[in-house]
């Protein structure tokens, strides 16, 4: 275990974690295999954590982490409904949503639910009052401490089935997330860069971006780290699989001065471990990978706290 094994990374006077979210451009990568690992490593080493399954869609951080119990959450999404008695089929709620969710038809204004984004937008341009905005049931939070590992805890979204409302449920799994009280806030994002991500790592301190090293791993990369500029926040990237060179890796950090700060090897007892559903803390070799990518977030956390500090 190196010095920088559990250090303390929260900011107790802004009373939140610091959070920390674990990205990538496509699936497949090892977010997963990062963000179980490194929540329980720096569990291990004294610091409170949660860790946030952002993968709405197809959440599996539980089967890594049982959860002692179990308490779950609806979430629920506001959607425009119109009251075809009352609209007047002036075409203002249609003129004024940026997203096409409403058309005018039949003498009526009509929604269509899976477009709107619940901004309220044509509720306030409607003149005849005729749309409102009720809650949807889109989902569920799930959260609780995790059974036989100390100071870890896990929130995990879960979109319902046949809904496609993915960043409201995101939402509420991280503002669960950031009340659970815990020194740090591990987000395992969705894969990608749409708006799920957008909805998972809009709030994070630093973005953690996993690849491999193949064609594929590194287009996607430059995806993330395009997202990660617009955000405006410190990178680093994790290279996952690495066997032999990571050369085209390292030159696309380097063009946008990231730093690869660790990588995981490619090795049969890993994918063995992963595809079993086991953590691989406890192998030989883990501290290697993880120690790295902990000192690169406490190093971040200070850069980030002294920056916020106001003095008089």
């Amino acid at each position: 275990m190196t010095p920088e094994h559990g250090r303390d990374v929260s900011d107790p006077e802004a009373g939140r974690p610091f959070v920390v979210a674990v990205a990538s451009g496509k699936g497949g990568t090892g977010k997963t295999l990062i963000s179980t690992n490194l929540a329980v490593w720096a569990a291990t080493g004294g610091q409170d954590v949660v860790l946030v399954d952002c993968d709405a869609d197809a959440p599996n951080d539980h089967l890594f982490l049982e959860r002692a119990e179990e308490v779950t959450t609806v979430v629920e999404a506001t959607v425009a409904e119109v009251d075809p008695a009352t609209c007047t089929a002036c075409g203002a709620c249609r003129d004024v949503c940026a997203f096409g969710a409403v058309r005018v038809l039949g003498g009526s204004a009509l929604v269509f639910e899976e477009l709107c984004h619940g901004c309220g937008l044509c509720l306030r341009a409607c003149p005849s009052g005729a749309i409102h905005m009720p809650g949807r049931r889109v989902g569920i939070v799930a959260e609780g401490v995790i059974e036989h590992r100390a100071g870890v805890r896990l929130v995990s979204g879960v979109l319902d089935i046949g809904q496609v409302k993915a960043p409201d449920v995101i939402r509420a799994a991280v503002a669960a997330g950031m009340r659970s009280g815990t020194q740090l806030a591990i987000l395992d994002a969705p894969p990608g860069a749409a708006c799920p991500v957008v909805a998972a790592v809009g709030s994070a301190d630093a973005l953690l971006l996993v690849t491999e090293p193949t064609p594929f791993g590194l287009h996607d990369l430059e995806l993330a780290l395009e997202l990660g500029d617009g955000l405006g926040v410190p990178m680093a990237i994790v290279v996952n699989k690495a066997a032999g060179a990571i050369g085209d890796v390292q030159r696309a950090a380097a063009v946008r001065n990231v730093p690869v700060v660790s990588s995981v090897p490619f090795e049969r007892r890993i994918a063995e471990a992963y595809a079993t559903g086991n953590l691989i803390v406890c192998e030989r070799g883990a501290s290697e990978w993880l120690d790295p990518i902990l000192a690169w977030i406490e190093g971040v956390s200070s850069r980030v706290r002294e920056r916020e500090v106001v003095y008089p």
